[in-house]
């Protein structure tokens, strides 16, 4: 099962606990569910994509109706292992609440990487922790990974992995 979230809306003043978001939920491609979450620390919401869209009211062409696609993304997520958690001995069972916070969270770094490369150069010493950024270009004396002269992917990971 490929899972998406797309079209991501997010208001960071809304978000108090947790994110203040809305998102269109993609199953195997297709548009199937709008998620949201109002950012007081609530559980997300979820309702069916083609309630705005008539065109899209036939769910056959990703496993049935409406009802019977979520269970499955719902039955998806619990055969899934246990995400190890402090809090719990055996972990924390996977949801797909946890995982389109991950989404949000992949997004928001995302969005700040790309504003960041556009505005300065963002580098990584070998000998230090750390993202450092500088109106100009480090020297090839100071032996810096300039993420941006890497691949999207690979500043990103970069990025994530100091935050």
């Amino acid at each position: 099962m490929k899972l998406e979230l797309k079209n991501i809306k997010h208001t960071s003043w809304a978000s108090e606990e947790t994110h203040c978001y809305q998102a269109s939920l993609y199953v195997d491609g297709k548009p199937v569910a709008i998620v949201s979450n109002d950012g007081r620390g609530g559980a997300d919401r979820d309702y069916p994509h083609g309630q705005f869209r008539p065109q899209l009211k036939n769910f056959t062409d990703v496993g049935g109706d409406y009802p019977s696609v979520m269970r499955k993304v719902h039955e998806y997520f619990k055969s899934l292992p246990n995400i190890p958690s402090e809090w719990c001995a055996d972990g924390l069972p996977q949801k797909l609440e946890y995982w389109c916070a991950e989404q949000v969270d992949d997004w928001l770094s995302a969005r700040e990487l790309k504003s960041r490369l556009k505005k300065q150069f963002l580098f990584q010493f070998a000998d230090k922790v750390g993202v450092f950024a500088h109106k100009d270009r480090p020297s090839r004396a100071h032996k810096a990974t300039i993420l941006n002269d890497l691949p999207f992917d690979e500043a990103l990971a970069i990025w994530k992995a100091t935050a």
